[in-house]
């Protein structure tokens, strides 16, 4: 039976298998075929494909604009609004921290348990206790009647602060004899224990002077003249009035900053970031669409933190809030700038 042998649509040969074998001297016919096909590429001569020549001239950038600088920033809006865990972060992260911060990092020292040893049982000693009781700074427990139950009762943490009034002490007082009084205070925090001694200091010195003022002693005569220390601002010396303006930028400079520089390497790894190097997008249409997003959102967060300052907090604002607005938004630019950083 005669074959022939095809390639890429051509006749190579024709003939019997022991012809075509025969007529290339191969062993076998695939061996053969083989040749046939080495043959037919040798002497194929097809035209080689002109070089292409690439035109390596970029064409010129066009100049800045506002809509592709915007378009970014609804992209980004867009992005940050169908994140669960960046939105919640934006919108939740800074009244969370805001709300720790305020009420966790407190200095005050109010509400003071103490508790009286009255050995006197005067009309003075009780004036003296009535004096400490109204203060907002002490509240009064029922008193002790022995050593043992005051250091029971310290022990326990029913009261913080122990008082013992010596007897004879009405008297003393009456004769503009100085008299001392025991004092016991839970020193397991040192600061708050030397707060709480400055407190009962100053009662102390309030109540002698305004005794000293009522009786005609010579004590009496030191009272004419008295310098009292009074803050322009935060008069009562409070940690909230004092605290919270304080947390309001650290918090500005710190979520808005974070969110920026966050978006910027999450393009990274995403690679989306590479559709910048291919289109005409400058690198300041890039940037500012980026961060105008994030302005906004800080600005949104510097509205909330206000109202919860004042609100919540309790501090009022004083002054032009239109300026501190301003401030603000100035503020909030160079945070996010520096994110992008």
């Amino acid at each position: 039976d005669r074959i022939s042998l095809m390639h890429a649509g051509k006749v190579l040969a024709s003939g019997t298998p022991q012809e075509l074998v025969e007529k290339r001297g191969a062993a076998s016919l695939e061996e053969a075929f083989i040749a046939y096909l080495q043959e037919a590429a040798g002497q194929s001569n097809e035209a080689e494909a002109p070089p292409v020549i690439h035109d390596t001239t970029h064409a010129p950038r066009q100049g800045f604009s506002l809509r592709r600088l915007f378009s970014y920033s609804r992209r980004e809006a867009l992005e940050l609004r169908r994140d669960p865990v960046r939105s919640t972060l934006a919108l939740m992260g800074t009244v969370i921290l805001m709300l720790i911060m305020g009420y966790g990092i407190s200095m005050d020292v109010e509400n003071l348990r103490f508790a009286v040893l009255d050995r006197d049982q005067t009309v003075s000693s009780q004036a003296w206790t009535l004096n400490l009781s109204g203060s907002r700074y002490f509240i009064e427990q029922p008193p002790l009647t022995s050593y043992d139950e005051l250091d029971r009762r310290m022990r326990a943490g029913d009261i913080t602060v122990a008082i013992e009034i010596p007897p004879n002490f009405g008297r003393d007082i009456a004769r503009g004899t100085p008299v001392e009084l025991g004092v016991w205070i839970d020193g397991a925090m040192p600061s708050r224990a030397e707060t709480v001694k400055g407190y009962v200091q100053a009662m102390h010195q309030s109540w002698l002077q305004d005794v000293a003022s009522r009786q005609s002693t010579p004590a009496s005569q030191s009272g004419l003249m008295n310098i009292e220390t009074r803050y322009r601002y935060n008069p009562d010396v409070k940690s909230l009035p004092a605290i919270v303006p304080a947390v309001i930028p650290l918090l500005l400079m710190m979520i808005p900053s974070m969110l920026s520089a966050l978006s910027v390497v999450r393009e990274k790894e995403l690679g989306s970031i590479i559709n910048l190097y291919v289109t005409p997008t400058t690198r300041s249409e890039f940037l500012l669409g980026k961060q105008l997003p994030y302005i906004a959102l800080g600005m949104l967060n510097f509205f909330l933190l206000c109202g919860l300052s004042v609100f919540v907090f309790g501090v009022p604002h004083k002054g032009s809030f239109l300026t501190l607005t301003l401030a603000a938004l100035l503020y909030i630019i160079i945070a996010t700038g520096m994110g992008l950083l």
